[in-house]
Parts: C-alpha cells; sequence; structure tokens
C-alpha cells in the first residue's frame, strides 16, 4: 500500500523493502524475479522522491547509489527473464550514475569520483550487450582508479574483466597477454588461471593448459569448482561464448 511520512521518510522505507525484495530474489539463486522487478519499481519511486527536491535530499541520500542499485536490480531481471533489454537498462542507470560522480551539480564541489565498481558492472553489462570494445574502457578505467588507489587486487580483478573483453571482442592474443600479466602480478586471480587454461587447450598447449588448471584448482583458496559449472561461467561469471566453450573442450 501507499507509505506515509516525511519525503525522506517514504524513500528510506522504499530502499529498504527494495532491499529485502532482492534478498529474497538472490536467496532462491536468481528463480524469482518477480522480486527483483517489484524492488525496480520501488527504487522508481525513490528516484521520483530524491527529484522532487534534489539539492536538499543529496545531503541525505547518495544519489547516483539508487540508480546503480536499481541498475543491479534490472541485472537481476535480465538472468531471471532471460530479457536482453533489461542489460541495456542497467547501462543506462550505471551511466547516469557515473556522469552524476563526473559532473555532480553546482554546489557540491568536485564530487567524490567515480566508483570503479560500478565502471566494471557497466563493463559487464555492456559485455552482455556484446559490446565487448565499449566495456574495455570500463574495465581500464576501473583498473587505474584501483591502483592508484592502492587497491592491487581489485585493480588486478579489473584487468581480468579486461582480458575477458578482449576474448569477447575476437583479440586474443591481447586478451592472452594481459591475462599472463595479471598471474604475474596477483597469482591468486582464479579467473586469470582458468581463462589461460582454456585458452591454451583450445590452442594444442595442452602441457601450459594444465599446469594452469592444476594451479587454479590446487594453489587458490577459492579453487576450481565453480568452473566446472559451464551454466555458472556462461551466466553467472558471464565469460565470453567462445571462451566459454573452449573451457568446455
Amino acid at each position: 500500500g501507499p507509505l506515509r511520512g516525511t519525503r525522506k521518510d517514504r524513500a528510506q522505507l522504499r530502499l529498504g523493502r527494495a532491499q529485502v525484495r532482492i534478498t529474497i530474489n538472490d536467496t532462491t539463486g536468481g528463480k524469482m524475479p518477480e522480486k527483483a522487478e517489484a524492488a525496480i519499481q520501488d527504487f522508481d519511486e525513490v528516484v521520483r522522491i530524491m527529484e522532487e527536491d534534489l539539492r536538499s535530499v543529496r545531503y541525505t541520500f547518495d544519489y547516483p547509489d539508487v540508480f546503480v542499485r536499481r541498475g543491479l536490480a534490472k541485472e537481476e531481471v535480465a538472468y531471471g527473464r532471460r530479457d536482453a533489454g533489461q542489460w541495456a537498462a542497467a547501462v543506462q542507470d550505471y551511466s547516469r550514475a557515473i556522469e552524476l560522480w563526473r559532473s555532480p551539480p553546482p554546489g557540491e564541489g568536485a564530487g567524490l569520483g567515480v566508483n570503479p565498481m560500478v565502471l566494471n558492472f557497466r563493463g559487464n553489462a555492456l559485455g552482455q550487450l556484446g559490446r565487448f570494445e565499449d566495456a574495455l574502457a570500463d574495465y581500464r578505467e576501473a583498473a587505474g582508479i584501483f591502483a592508484a588507489d592502492r587497491q592491487p587486487r581489485q585493480a588486478a580483478l579489473s584487468r581480468a574483466n579486461e582480458a575477458l573483453a578482449l576474448f569477447g571482442a575476437g583479440r586474443a592474443d591481447e586478451a592472452v597477454s594481459t591475462m599472463e600479466a595479471v598471474i604475474r602480478r596477483d597469482p591468486g586471480v582464479t579467473d586469470a588461471h582458468v581463462a589461460l587454461a582454456a585458452s591454451y587447450w583450445a590452442n594444442g598447449d595442452a602441457p601450459r593448459a594444465e599446469g594452469e588448471w592444476r594451479f587454479a584448482c590446487e594453489n587458490i583458496d577459492t579453487g576450481c569448482a565453480q568452473y566446472k559449472d559451464l551454466e555458472w561461467v556462461r551466466e553467472i561469471r558471464r565469460w565470453p561464448k567462445q571462451l566459454a566453450a573452449d573451457l568446455q573442450a
């Protein structure tokens, strides 16, 4: 039913309800996308409330963050409904948040800068649309921000995402070189070892492929078990189709 109270109260209640709905969908493994759809409606209302008086609300709410959270909810609908249009909608929300971080309203100062995690989110969604070249720019910017912030693991993960986008763009040699650079700097990035194993195997280099797979399985805490589930690789980790097929081979 309708929620009453001040704009601030109504927005907070909507945000809380949206999070509960997202959590319910998550606990079912994404099998209740209608909960994510309902959460999107809550986020829509929060955006409307905030935009009634943007300047005063910015001091209470993280306005860009609502777009990020709505974008993530749209990803859940895209996955649960197999609705590619929701990937494009998620990209729009991430782009809006990034735009707000880059160009805050007058009087808000220089802003906090772009959240590099959201650049990764947008890159992932762009990849689902086959826009790998656009995704590359986001991953590279994210890696640069993380490196400047002295977060080497996150920088390495962003570079691994960059390599996956290179695979998706058909630039396999560059992708392999990038993944090899990732594991030289951070040997604990499972994605990089498994992707290299798949690529080496597809190119007939069985010894190197087996070495990378063994390292991922035996030397990294997270192990390689998830990568044996090809649906997880394709749908959750969102590897490019050809690379996932190489892993299956």
